[in-house]
């Protein structure tokens, strides 16, 4: 089998990324400290993004202490990233680079991933101008963005997982699951309740519904795409999703934190909360069983280790 050397275009797409990705957690920081090293960069945002949030009550917003999911969900993009720098110096068994062959992420997904990065930017900026309708369209564009990512890193690891375990990279299997899927997952999750979140300040603030009423909405929005992903998940997807366990974490730190912050036995959302975060808790302990169950008698790619033995 001929081997393959590397590919300059690839290669600068994968540093374009990265530098992509650097350049937002820049941004984001500015975003939430307008100075540094002795730098005043405060005509760039006007506000302090907890300030505007603050400023937009909701009665489900989570307590603050639940946004530093920011810092895990950055470092997590970033160790991807990390893993996918390196298969620019690691070989395959065959001899190729395993960025170029069996290509670890599609190429789609940078584009994907920095158009994503774009749109952070832009809701950081719209946010802070409480242009609350363009942020809300914005933020559901950066969600669906990170779904096409998820779905073509789930299609391309199916699709090169049978020469990943010829080549005896099983432990690539595992990494991109744990860091590219799982790390993307998680983002996702999030940014699908900050888009609710940023669709009841639209129906309360613009639109004119009742704070409490847009909040139940919204909640209702939520449970009913909890009940979809996981329906999805265990029944349909399980081949691609099984070890995708990310969504279930950041679910029920979100919901725990909205109710850390907004708890009150007599108000008809926090009942609703409480509801979701059990069903949410159920869940997630059945993906656990089920994922350990269906791993020890239902193994993916099982026949292919079998084939590599004989």
């Amino acid at each position: 089998m001929k081997t393959q050397g590397h590919k300059l275009l690839l290669m600068l797409l994968i540093l374009l990324t990265f530098a992509v990705y650097i350049a937002i957690l820049f941004m984001n920081f500015l975003s939430s400290s307008w100075t540094l090293v002795g730098q005043d960069f405060e005509g760039l945002f006007l506000n302090n993004t907890g300030d505007v949030s603050d400023y937009f009550y909701l009665e489900i917003t989570p307590a603050g202490w639940t946004f530093s999911i920011w810092g895990f969900i950055y470092t997590w993009q970033f160790l991807w990233l990390i893993y996918v720098a390196t298969s620019m110096c690691r070989k395959s068994t065959m001899g190729s680079y395993l960025y170029v062959d069996p290509q670890l992420v599609p190429t789609g997904l940078f584009f994907v991933f920095i158009i994503n990065n774009v749109l952070n930017v832009a809701w950081l900026i719209l946010f802070d101008r409480m242009l609350i309708i363009w942020s809300m369209v914005d933020l559901f564009l950066t969600t669906f963005s990170l779904y096409v990512a998820l779905f073509l890193t789930h299609r391309q690891l199916e699709k090169i997982a049978p020469n990943l375990v010829s080549m005896k990279s099983v432990k690539d299997i595992w990494m991109i699951r744990f860091f590219v899927q799982n790390g993307l997952a998680f983002y996702a999750t999030w940014c699908t309740i900050a888009s609710l979140l940023n669709t009841a300040i639209v129906l309360s603030y613009t639109i004119g519904i009742k704070q409490d009423i847009a909040c139940t909405i919204v909640l209702g929005v939520l449970a009913g795409e909890i009940l979809v992903w996981f329906g999805l998940d265990i029944f349909v997807f399980d081949r691609y999703t099984r070890y995708n366990f990310s969504p279930i974490i950041v679910l029920i730190l979100a919901l725990s934190g909205s109710l850390a912050k907004n708890w009150d036995p007599e108000k008809r959302n926090s009942i609703i909360t409480v509801a979701i975060l059990g069903v949410a808790v159920v869940i997630g302990l059945v993906k656990v069983i089920l994922m350990f169950y269906r791993h020890c008698t239902r193994p993916l790619y099982s026949h292919l280790y079998t084939l590599d033995k004989i």
